[in-house]
């Protein structure tokens, strides 16, 4: 019976060790969300942290075009809310040099106050818009260098 008791404990802080232990895919939802909370912030260093120098998306809009775009968009606007839904993670691949890709996909909406007025900025009324977007892992963080939207 104390056997069984001293077990006991054993078997919790392994499991929880085991859930709490931080792989890729929450590393990378974590950065997914810590962007989330740059853009609402209008925190533009940090916004600018997770788009990697070589951004190239669906559009042909290269990294400095897709930061001046976000630079006019967060002088026009007073509040902004980003609402995500569904999003799913994948880890890739690593490659030789261990460098992992990866990939998500989630509904986007954002909403935002502009003069005033709550305005729907990105996304539909019913459903959010599809997003999908690549990320390669730089140092500690994932970094956006493809999107479709």
């Amino acid at each position: 019976m104390k056997k069984f008791l001293l077990i006991i404990p054993i078997i919790i802080i392994l499991i929880l060790i085991w859930l709490l232990y931080p792989t890729e895919e929450r590393k990378m939802k974590n950065d997914i969300m810590e962007l989330k909370r740059a853009v609402e912030n209008e925190n533009v260093e940090n916004i600018t942290k997770y788009i990697d120098p070589q951004y190239l998306d669906a559009a042909g809009m290269t990294h400095d075009e897709i930061t001046e775009l976000m630079l006019q968009f967060l002088a026009q606007v007073d509040l902004i809310k980003v609402q995500m839904s569904g999003l799913k993670l994948n880890i890739d691949s690593t490659s030789k040099e261990d460098i992992i890709f990866a990939s998500c996909s989630l509904g986007l909406r954002v909403l935002a106050r502009y003069e005033g007025e709550r305005v729907l900025a990105y996304g539909g009324i019913v459903h959010p818009a599809s997003v999908r977007g690549l990320f390669r892992k730089a140092g500690q963080s994932y970094r956006l260098y493809y999107a479709e939207y």
